[in-house]
């Protein structure tokens, strides 16, 4: 059960033209590209608890307009209550639609928005929802730190639980190109480096979930009755990181997708001008949503690609006045809880692709 992010004793008034002129400014600074023909701007974001938070009419307005700026967004953490969310889709304007699933495994349901002017809503809709038969049983290795020594524990012949949130699939086509996204909010249980066994057998299902996601997409993507092989899997995935050793990557690379690399040492933010500015949460630092590709020709369409860090951006006087009053590391987790409560603890994630 989602718990939701608590407003801030000192509530902020927001002012959405302000926040919007800051956003505009900031999707230049990051190189988020503008819509235009022959792309497309293909977008996931998990906006935390939507629908439960009680979201100001300002924010509402900020978060559509940061969502307005691509042509097809996948959007996890939907809840049952689904009403805050069609009302953000109407702010985006009349050239914008969605799909959305019912709830599946749990009071969220997953969504797909997109703009009528470059997007075709194609005809296959469904939840990826495995046979017993089709569970996998596998043994999953977890790397693990325990008193300043990495160690690893491998858990036998593990099974299958059914996915906590079935993955939404959807067609859609723009321009030349058709394809299918799997929309996905993965379990998350608990992290690997836990001092606890339970824990981390926790973290060995996330690993095993992915592996079974990866896996449908494979089967479904060779098999003779795929709808399109052009399948992409995209959402909140739980991957702490990109490191090889990770077994949640490995696990989704095991099928021959490919991830999008949002985050490298090598690409992180030493000057302003990059859009690959690090991890897809506020912290900076993990890798929780994916972009994933299947093995087929639709890859070398990618034209760019990014996170973008709107925290940078909105409600600046909030953080000046943090900053001023509190110590760095205070002001920060201050500044947070405003950012969780009224936009979301996870940043977009993006790809441009190439439609002619």
């Amino acid at each position: 059960m989602a718990i939701p992010f608590k407003e801030p004793e000192k509530p902020l008034r927001i002012r959405s033209a302000r926040e919007i002129r800051a956003l505009d400014q900031h999707f230049s600074k990051r190189g988020v590209p503008v819509s235009s023909p022959g792309r497309l701007l293909l977008a996931s974001w998990n906006i935390a608890n939507l629908g439960i938070q009680d979201r100001s009419n300002g924010a509402q307005t900020v978060i559509a307009h940061v969502l307005k700026r691509f042509d097809l967004i996948a959007v996890q953490e939907i809840n049952d209550a689904y009403r805050q969310f069609t009302a953000i889709v109407r702010k985006m304007g009349p050239e914008f639609d969605f799909v959305m699933s019912d709830t599946a495994g749990n009071d969220e349901r997953l969504a797909y928005v997109y703009n009528t002017a470059k997007v075709a809503q194609g005809n296959l809709f469904g939840e990826v929802a495995l046979r017993p038969r089709e569970y996998p049983r596998r043994d999953v290795r977890v790397q693990y730190r325990k008193s300043g020594e990495d160690k690893s524990q491998v858990f036998r012949k593990m099974r299958y639980t059914p996915f906590d949130r079935n993955p939404f699939i959807g067609s859609f086509a723009s321009g030349k190109v058709d394809l299918v996204l799997a929309n996905v909010h993965l379990y998350f249980g608990a992290f690997q480096n836990s001092s606890k066994e339970e824990n981390r057998r926790k973290y060995a299902r996330r690993v095993l979930e992915i592996y079974a996601l990866a896996k449908w997409a494979k089967d479904r993507c060779s098999g003779k009755n795929a709808w399109d092989k052009d399948i992409v899997l995209l959402g909140d995935m739980n991957v702490p990181n990109m490191e090889q050793n990770e077994a949640t990557i490995k696990a989704l690379e095991q099928f021959s997708w490919k991830s999008v690399d949002f985050f490298s040492d090598s690409d992180m933010a030493r000057t302003e001008s990059l859009s690959r500015i690090g991890g897809s949460n506020l912290g900076n630092d993990k890798t929780y949503d994916q972009i994933a590709f299947a093995p087929t020709a639709l890859r070398n369409r990618v034209k760019s690609y990014g996170v973008f860090d709107f925290d940078a951006a909105v409600f600046a006087s909030k953080w000046n006045k943090l900053a001023t009053a509190h110590s760095h590391a205070k002001a920060v987790k201050a500044f947070n809880s405003y950012l969780r409560h009224y936009l979301s603890d996870h940043r977009p994630v993006w790809v441009e692709l190439r439609t002619d």
